[in-house]
């Protein structure tokens, strides 16, 4: 070999080597063009979600600064997003409806065949009208049982405020009984001061000119005055009435609670006689279910049959 052969062939080999290098070089590049691009995309991702949690972080701070609503407002503020919601899905079933008997019109009558934009196009309305659906029946299918516990709330509510009214209207009819005695009585009070203030006018005028007293009764007593204190004595506030009062409205209370009960028990009796219930076998076949489990689990344990050698029967439920 002549020296020219061989810087010939070492100038091939480095330029081979030095353009496997470039290459590698260049999808090294690429690859930190890629990173850089996806690392970009990810910072942009990132500072929207912070954005997006800083609003609503914000937002759930003046709604707590403010007032937090209660299980009313949830409620109209949902009925009010529901009803939004279902009328907006009305008008794109309707809108879709058209749309289809438009086609359906060229199809079989005009005998045109529409573009494949249009039945695209009603594809995807027909799929997201019925995405909307289904999650309008799932949300409402989680806020039913919430509606339904504030709904009883309400009206158990509702209930207690209503014997409250009737029991506060009562004990007023008896505050107003008592209140009649006593301006009774205190009437009759003032008649006594009047007839006393008479009698001392009468003493005093004794010296000037002398005037009969009126003629006294069997005890020597003045007429009007002891017919006033008896009228007094008459007159007196009796307590026994209005214990009596409140004793029954209380046994009221009581026999309406009794009729409640009773209520309920004719139900439950009812709902059992009509053999309503699901049948089970009683309290005999649970028994034998439960001994046929433990016979079953002591077989698995210990490697043996028990009573008798025999495989024990798989627990069933007996129904009718």
């Amino acid at each position: 070999m002549t020296g020219s052969s061989v810087m010939s062939e070492y100038s091939l080999r480095v330029v081979s080597d030095l353009r496997t290098q470039f290459d590698e070089v260049q999808n090294l590049r690429r690859d930190l063009g890629i990173m850089r691009q996806l690392y970009t995309e990810f910072m942009k991702q990132t500072k929207a979600t912070l954005t997006g949690l800083r609003t609503q972080t914000q937002a759930v701070r003046q709604m707590a600064s403010t007032s937090v609503p209660g299980a009313r407002a949830y409620i109209d503020t949902g009925k009010t997003k529901l009803d939004g919601r279902s009328q907006n899905v009305l008008t794109k079933m309707e809108e879709l409806q058209d749309t289809v008997e438009g086609v359906k019109d060229d199809v079989l009558k005009r005998h045109i065949s529409p573009k494949p934009q249009v039945l695209r196009a009603i594809k995807e309305s027909l799929s997201t009208v019925g995405a909307e659906l289904e999650s309008l029946t799932e949300h409402i299918n989680t806020v039913k049982p919430m509606w339904k516990k504030t709904w009883e709330e309400e009206l158990q509510s509702i209930v207690e405020e209503q014997q409250f009214l009737n029991h506060q209207e009562e004990f007023l009819a008896d505050l107003l009984e008592d209140r009649k005695a006593v301006a009774e009585i205190y009437g009759h009070v003032e008649k006594v001061i009047s007839l006393r203030g008479s009698s001392g006018a009468r003493a005093s005028r004794a010296g000037r000119g002398y005037k009969p007293p009126p003629p006294p009764d069997r005890d020597g007593k003045d007429g009007a005055l002891s017919s006033v204190m008896l009228e007094i004595r008459g007159a007196a506030v009796d307590p026994q009435k209005r214990l009596k009062a409140i004793e029954a409205s209380q046994k009221n209370r009581e026999r309406e609670q009794a009729e409640r009960s009773d209520e309920f028990e004719a139900e439950l009796k009812g709902f059992v006689g009509g053999k309503k219930l699901k049948m089970t076998g009683g309290a005999e076949e649970t028994e034998r279910v439960r001994q046929a489990k433990n016979d079953m689990s002591l077989k698995v344990m210990f490697g043996s049959t028990t009573g008798g050698g025999g495989t024990p029967p798989a627990p069933q439920a007996v129904e009718g």
